[in-house]
């Protein structure tokens, strides 16, 4: 009786003592979770063999030949896109996101390490980044860009090896277009597929910690024209329907006032630039378009014969297992001034004031994958471009720039690549 007697009174201890404990566990307050560190990056190796019609680019007004700059055709070996990137991320006890992103730019031939630097907020009410980063033209945007393979074409590093023409448009991206300048971005959250958001840049080529200089470019000897106030909105829809078919449609704009090199400089006209695009896909099939318009930013004032011009960029893919096979279309268009320093009687009596500049490229890619995060490419591209005002652009262009900054004029050039490549991103 009396160790029956004990046994209950240990027993009753015992549940008496894990229930002050649970009751204690329940009543001490949550620990948020200290902010996760993680690590992501990508690097490629290319082998491109290239021909060009243009060869030869002086390096100085002179012609010295020390100084000149050959493509012709060859073979070279690039590391390119060689990044790492460290998120550290967190969560408060409502919800809310928070954290930041540094990314550093491998390019051991390049004169920096970082290459992104900025902060992020997010919860239901949308999502705030803030600091060295794209903006909405750049994240928000659909086009052809969407399919190509390989290098990805007009978004790729042919520049490597192509003698662009000058004054012939060949990028995807709008005059105006604020790159990884310091700026403050807004997203709304996506409601019913539909999704908002605006980017504001007070000044353009602004990084990291540089100083104000509300009056000449940056660009060190190598000025350029530069914007106040850039603001960059966007919209886009995303929409799956039940047999499996997806559809995203796009919108963005860049609205933004121009300055000269520095402040004697021809003055700009300013930024006004837009963009549409649309992206739809089924089952192992994709197609990509955009047409983009640049109308007459950062054109010199007191003249309509020029502008900025406008482009159209296609893209098409097919997946099959491991493989992917696309092909892409990119063709630009703008007027050109084809005189220094025109005066409005040169405009009003030469019909030759005004060229029209192109550029038509194809491209074809095949990539395939071989492990988690590894994979090989094959790309061929063609370019053709013309400009018959390339002398006249690029001698108004070095008459703004220091004479160890001379930039060479590339008349017309038709030219090739064929890229072997392989890439590893974790």
């Amino acid at each position: 009786m009396t160790r029956t007697l004990l046994t209950s009174a240990v027993l009753l201890g015992g549940v008496l003592l894990s229930t002050s404990v649970q009751a204690a566990v329940s009543n001490s307050k949550p620990t948020l979770a200290l902010p996760q560190l993680k690590i992501s990056g990508q690097t490629s190796f290319n082998n491109w063999f290239f021909n060009n019609k243009q060869i030869v680019v002086p390096g100085d007004a002179s012609n010295n030949p020390w100084n000149r700059k050959a493509y012709g055709r060859g073979q070279l070996f690039t590391v390119d896109d060689t990044r790492i990137k460290f998120t550290v991320e967190g969560r408060t006890d409502p919800g809310m996101e928070y954290g930041m992103v540094v990314t550093l730019d491998g390019d051991v031939s390049g004169d920096h390490t970082a290459r992104e630097a900025y902060l992020f907020l997010g919860g239901t009410w949308g999502k705030v980044y803030a600091g060295n980063t794209y903006g909405v033209p750049s994240t928000m945007a659909f086009g052809g860009w969407d399919q190509w393979g390989g290098t990805e074409f007009m978004d790729g590093n042919f520049e490597r090896v192509i003698n662009f023409t000058t004054g012939v448009l060949h990028s995807t991206n709008l005059v105006g277009d604020s790159n990884r300048d310091t700026k403050l971005t807004y997203l709304t959250p996506r409601w019913n597929g539909l999704q908002l958001g605006v980017t504001y840049t007070p000044r353009s080529e602004h990084r990291g910690e540089h100083g104000i200089n509300s009056i000449t470019s940056y660009g060190g000897s190598k000025k350029k024209p530069f914007d106040t106030d850039n603001i960059a909105s966007g919209v886009n829809f995303i929409h799956e329907f039940c047999n499996g078919f997806e559809m995203a449609l796009s919108a963005t704009s860049i609205f933004a006032k121009s300055h000269p090199e520095y402040l004697t400089a021809p003055k700009r006209k300013n930024i006004a630039s837009f963009a549409l695009g649309a992206t739809f896909s089924y089952a192992d099939v994709g197609f990509s378009i955009e047409y983009g318009n640049n109308g007459n930013s950062r054109e010199l004032r007191g003249q309509n014969l020029s502008n900025a011009g406008q482009f159209l960029d296609l893209g098409l893919s097919y997946t099959w297992g491991a493989t992917k096979f696309s092909t892409g279309y990119y063709y630009g268009w703008r007027n050109a001034l084809g005189a220094l320093n025109p005066s409005p009687a040169t405009i009003l009596t030469s019909p030759r004031i005004r060229q029209k500049s192109t550029m038509n490229a194809v491209s074809a890619a095949v990539d395939h994958k071989l492990a988690p995060g590894l994979g090989i490419y094959f790309e061929y591209a063609h370019f053709q471009m013309k400009n018959p005002a390339a002398t006249a652009e690029a001698n108004r262009l070095n008459a703004q720039l220091a004479p160890s900054q001379f930039a060479a004029p590339v008349k017309s050039n038709s030219a090739n690549a064929f890229i072997i490549g392989s890439r590893l991103v974790f």
